[in-house]
């Protein structure tokens, strides 16, 4: 039990020395070879750039609609409200509706250009790197296990495929709620604006915080599924040699 916990912490410390080893330089390096792989699909980033930016403006109106329609029903509600205060409200019920159907249709196209953007980019580096590994000298081969190099082209490609969505659009997203809704915030109540913006600071720091955890785990878990794809590949080997 001792040995087991002893060699989980030395994976996890080994987990986190990664972490550190990848430097801003380097990681900023590597982003921006990944965005340029991106940039190869010019129209879909750009769709999905503008609906994102739309989708993100419609949802920041959402919550002044409801504001609006809350203050005309509280006035359809009071004593000589006349026909005129219920059109309003239906007006403002159907805008509200329409707001949060076009919201939705332009999420959904965020969601699937920035899919199609991703799986392009993936498909386009499962091809170099099945290219690479077929260039590679036989000694490359000795030392590295298939199981490694599966593990690779799984994990890592997928996690690079992901990147556009999960990350370049969510900057974008956040920077337009946040830095919108910060000035309508201010702009209608300035202590109300600013208590409520005490939190981002806070938010920021735990997300940072997740991240760089949930980093080390993802290394750790990636380093158990290469020695599990080994074992599997080298008793499959096996098995088909002891059958021959």
């Amino acid at each position: 039990m001792r040995t087991d916990a002893t060699s989980g912490a030395a994976k996890r410390g080994k987990s986190f020395v990664h972490v550190a080893e990848a430097s801003w330089g380097k990681g900023l390096s590597t982003l921006l070879r990944i965005v340029r792989m991106t940039l190869r699909h010019p129209w879909q980033v750009a769709i999905t750039i503008v609906s994102t930016f739309i989708a993100a403006t419609l949802q920041l109106f959402i919550p002044r609609l409801l504001g609006r329609a809350i203050d005309q029903a509280q006035g359809v509600m009071t004593a000589g409200a006349g026909p005129a205060a219920e059109r309003a409200l239906w007006n403002t019920a159907l805008t509200l509706l329409v707001v949060s159907i076009l919201r939705g249709l332009f999420t959904m196209a965020q969601n699937y250009y920035g899919e199609a953007v991703g799986h392009r980019t993936g498909y386009e580096l499962r091809l170099a790197f099945y290219e690479k590994i077929q260039r590679l000298s036989f000694s490359f081969h000795d030392r590295v296990h298939t199981g490694d190099l599966i593990t690779l082209g799984l994990l890592d490609l997928d996690g690079v495929r992901m990147f556009f969505s999960t990350g370049i659009l969510r900057v974008v997203l956040l920077g337009v709620l946040i830095g919108v809704g910060a000035y309508l915030l201010i702009s209608t109540d300035l202590v109300l604006g600013l208590l409520s913006l005490s939190f981002v600071p806070f938010v920021a720091w735990r997300s940072s915080v997740t991240q760089l955890a949930l980093r080390s785990t993802w290394l750790t878990l990636q380093e158990r599924l290469s020695v599990l794809s080994r074992v599997m590949d080298e008793n499959l080997g096996g098995i088909r040699v002891v059958r021959a």
